[in-house]
């Protein structure tokens, strides 16, 4: 019986999403969004996108946010409007601020691995991403 609580303990830990400082370097890149999902459960999935965004975080949790437009010769195009971010730790939990001239709003880090990216907000919507792969010809 002590092996299988055991053999259970150890799939459950590896199951889990606990996010760490470490971790957070995942963020730095291009993601696409995949698909948005409310707690009505209505899900909006994305096919080929427009534009996709940027993140850049440095050691000491401050960046930015911006969108891109990916061309296909494989170079980004963007109008250079950067949106700030500071991620903070609190409660477990990764939190990313982002500010603009206009707005501020707060998404929790649900998920973050170098292939994907899951955000919530403070209504409970999530937005799940993957990282973007550059147009090759």
């Amino acid at each position: 019986m002590k092996i299988l609580y055991s053999l259970l303990l150890i799939i459950v830990t590896s199951c889990s999403n606990n996010i760490t400082q470490d971790d957070l370097q995942n963020l730095n890149g291009y993601w696409d969004i995949e698909m948005v999902e409310s707690e009505a459960k209505k899900i909006t999935k994305f096919g080929v996108n427009s534009t996709i965004d940027f993140y850049y975080l440095n050691h000491n949790n401050k960046g930015y946010r911006k969108k891109v437009k990916p061309d296909f010769s494989g170079k980004y195009k963007t109008n250079n409007i950067k949106d700030s971010i500071i991620i903070t730790h609190k409660n477990e939990q990764f939190t990313i601020h982002t500010s603009t001239p206009l707005d501020s709003w707060d998404d929790i880090i649900i998920e973050l691995t170098p292939k994907k990216l899951i955000l919530k907000n403070d209504k409970g919507v999530l937005f799940h991403y993957k990282k973007h792969e550059k147009y090759n010809f």
